[in-house]
């Protein structure tokens, strides 16, 4: 049986990309709902920090994010960080929703996508369609995200390729951390 040929689809027939959250200053409290922003991925794993900003409830809009949606820094005065990525993992339901200068992708192959999102279709995009420099914020359009042509599998096959990388990550971070245990300065060898 002949394997089906990879389509070409717009981003936006792949994966629904929502806008974030706006909100005012007098909005931010010390506990509520938690504003995902631009800080909440590094390279290119979500992360909670201590920074985080959470506002009262009552300003929540929006739909609350989701485990495996994928968050995309749209918008920061840094123009190398706009475009940024990560799925988001280990937050609880209901408890969070990303800011305004931020996208949400959600998508049913979410790890073939976000993998997707580290290979040249994506990083041309980037390097081509984000404007800022001189003192401006670098900004991504959800309108030409939506409008990019990609090329995708079928869904079997994106699972597939989804699992394949998100195990490769898995032993990339795992090898990673033993590699960060042996710089320690006081581990040694000891010769017999």
């Amino acid at each position: 049986m002949k394997p089906k040929v990879w389509e070409q689809r717009k981003f936006g027939d792949v994966v629904q990309v929502r806008r974030g959250l706006t909100y005012k200053p007098s909005d931010v409290q010390e506990t509520g709902v938690r504003v995902l922003r631009s800080s909440n991925i590094n390279e290119d794993t979500f992360v909670c920090g201590n920074d985080d900003v959470f506002v009262n409830p009552k300003t929540v809009n929006i739909d609350t994010v989701k485990q495996n949606d994928i968050l995309i820094t749209s918008a920061n005065g840094s123009s190398r960080l706009v475009g940024k990525h990560a799925l988001i993992k280990g937050i609880p339901d209901e408890s969070a929703v990303h800011g305004g200068f931020m996208l949400l992708g959600i998508t049913k192959n979410y790890d073939f996508i976000n993998a997707s999102m580290n290979s040249s279709w994506y990083i041309r995009f980037i390097n081509i369609y984000v404007t800022g420099g001189n003192g401006a914020i670098g900004n991504l359009s959800k309108s030409d995200l939506d409008e990019q042509l990609i090329l995708v599998p079928s869904d079997l096959e994106q699972k597939k390729i989804g699992e394949y990388f998100t195990n490769l990550d898995h032993l990339i971070t795992l090898h990673q951390r033993q590699t960060d245990f042996y710089k320690k300065p006081n581990f040694y060898f000891i010769s017999s």
